[in-house]
């Protein structure tokens, strides 16, 4: 998180901005490895505009993704938060690429008004 957090026993806390150019290879460094899963939940801070918060938060998805096909092991996982909004075809087109299915999931918790989901892609095909 580029916020400051209260410690999480078991976790590896790294605050920092991701968008930072060394932020993806000191993740990669902390894990020490291949993960099954890659989970982000990043989401710019809004504005109130619908359709820039959307390309907003979907750019943290892209370069999250981007991220997650660097590191992922085989037949791992990718789930982002995003904001419907229309922008994210290209990100749908590199990950049916890249794995075996995708789709947007919207979790219970989510009030019906919200413009937020989560893609979920399955089985990276490394």
């Amino acid at each position: 998180d580029y916020l400051e957090m209260d410690a999480v026993p078991g976790a590896i806390i790294l605050q920092m901005d991701f968008l930072d150019p060394d932020a993806p290879q000191k993740l990669a460094e902390a894990l020490g490895g291949q993960p099954d899963v890659v989970l982000s939940d990043m989401a710019a801070p809004t504005t109130g505009h619908r359709r820039t918060d959307h390309l907003r938060t979907m750019h943290l998805c892209e370069v999250a993704a981007d991220f997650a096909l660097h590191v992922l092991k085989p037949g791992g996982h990718f789930l982002a938060k995003t904001f419907q909004g229309g922008a994210e075809n290209e990100l749908l087109s590199l990950l049916k690429q890249n794995f075996r299915s995708v789709h947007h999931v919207k979790p219970p918790a989510s009030r019906d008004e919200s413009v937020e989901l989560y893609l979920l892609a399955k089985e990276f095909k490394g």
